[in-house]
């Protein structure tokens, strides 16, 4: 017997979706410019090709459509996340707690690793007041270590798990440790000009509460959760600008006849086009016989441990003059995105890079799937790989070491939450009734389905 139709989300959020948000506008910015704009606005030539471009186009195709035919045709999940209302909003509250608890013990040895290195709070304040922060001696400071301040990124499965509950019932004590998380996250992007610890944790839980809305019995939440992106494109480019005033401005105003709207508008163009452009470097340069994927897999190759044992030095061969430095040597070091679209090309050829997408597109299908019905890996996991997408232009996401410690503990809690419940429910996992807590109005999250 065919089951019902398979509940949907907004399209943006999809994973074509999210792809059309930003590749086409970026690749046709990119092919228009040509190599008087790059060296004006960049500094480095033009060196990526209509080829290449072309190649990267058929690249997110793939990735789409794999990805597209995996979420249709894969077989309905036997088991969600919100079986029961009462008992599995309580193990992922109870996850949440625990999650918030390490994070926050990561942002404090975050911190203490800062000032061992030099950090001074004062200079911090003063930068946040003066929103000059173009040195980079607070980034430097905060280098943080290895295994350890990693603990800060658990922060992307709390918001994960903690939006999952708030968006099924409201509790206000929650509400506020997710505050502050976010606001660490604000904090670490600004201080240490790393706007991806901001970006990392939003995003999924922008992509929740838009699933969540589109699943309202409220007809207005339901266009609002269509027609966001009308309301974040814009939000997002002040967002980019405020960084980038701090961050580039306070260098580059005397140094251009530009407005301030209009430079920003340049180097969020900039992100992109040179993101291209050195994956043409990379594909030019890199390969070399005897060369281990690297990128590709960086998560293992930096992993505690094989780091320090240098291991991909020692099994990849040694790396020519011509390859090192690529972007001191062709490139301009301060556009420093690697490319994600080409690294697996780099990394495998062209046949093994098709091949890359084909196999991420399967994945990022079937968690998709998992995302709409409810299943606990799809639910959990599917915000972050929204993040990668958005961001595949730039660099790969998924297979950065930095995601390692979220996907972890997101895996840990898809397990915990995803056991069998019993009639007979343990004292912590009382009932919405008992706790006094109230289901969040509106947000039906089964709705539809």
């Amino acid at each position: 017997m065919t089951g019902p139709a398979p509940a949907r989300a907004p399209w943006w959020i999809t994973p074509a979706g999210a792809l059309s948000l930003l590749v086409p506008v970026t690749l046709l910015l990119t092919w228009r410019l040509d190599d008087a704009a790059f060296r004006l606005f960049y500094r480095t030539g033009k060196s990526v090709t209509d080829s290449t471009l072309l190649l990267i186009a058929v690249a997110a195709l793939v990735l789409a459509g794999v990805a597209t035919a995996a979420a249709v045709l894969a077989p309905r999940s036997r088991r969600t996340l919100f079986p029961v209302p009462g008992v599995v909003p309580d193990r992922l509250a109870a996850s949440a707690q625990g999650l918030f608890w390490v994070t926050l013990g990561g942002y404090v040895l975050y911190t203490a690793a800062g000032i061992a290195n030099g950090l001074d709070p004062a200079a911090v304040v003063q930068s946040l007041l003066t929103q000059e922060n173009y040195s980079g001696q607070a980034k430097q400071a905060l280098q943080g270590i290895a295994g350890v301040t990693s603990l800060t990124q658990v922060g992307i499965a709390f918001v994960v798990v903690a939006t999952w509950v708030l968006v099924t019932r409201w509790q206000r004590r929650l509400a506020w440790q997710l505050a502050l998380v976010l606001f660490l996250s604000l904090v670490r992007s600004f201080v240490a000009s790393e706007r991806l610890a901001l970006v990392e944790v939003a995003v999924p839980a922008v992509v929740i509460v838009v699933l969540a809305a589109s699943r309202s019995r409220v007809r207005a939440r339901r266009l609002a959760a269509s027609w966001a992106p009308v309301v974040l494109t814009p939000l997002v480019f002040v967002l980019f600008a405020a960084f980038e005033y701090s961050r580039s401005w306070q260098f580059f105003k005397t140094r251009t006849d530009e407005s301030f709207p209009v430079f920003a508008l340049i180097r969020l163009v900039g992100y992109y086009a040179t993101s291209y452009n050195n994956g043409q470097l990379h594909l030019d340069h890199d390969p070399y016989p005897g060369r281990l994927p690297l990128d590709s897999l960086s998560a293992f190759w930096t992993a505690p441990g094989i780091a320090q044992l240098q291991l991909y030095d020692r099994l990849s061969a040694p790396e020519p003059a011509v390859a090192q430095n690529v972007l001191e040597r062709f490139g301009n070091p301060e556009f420093n995105n690697p490319g994600g679209f080409t690294t697996p090309f780099v990394d495998f050829g062209t046949v093994g890079g098709v091949l890359f997408f084909v196999v991420l597109g399967l994945v990022i299908g079937l968690l998709f799937r998992g995302f709409l019905e409810g299943s606990p890996l799809g639910t959990l996991l599917y915000p972050m790989v929204v993040t990668g997408l958005l961001d595949l232009p730039r660099y790969l996401y998924w297979t950065q070491g930095r995601v390692v410690p979220a996907v972890l503990a997101l895996l840990v809690v898809a397990l915990y939450v995803g056991r069998p419940t019993t009639q007979r429910r343990a004292p912590h996992l009382r009932s919405v009734r008992d706790r006094g807590t109230r289901p969040a109005h509106g947000l039906t999250v089964g709705a539809g389905r």
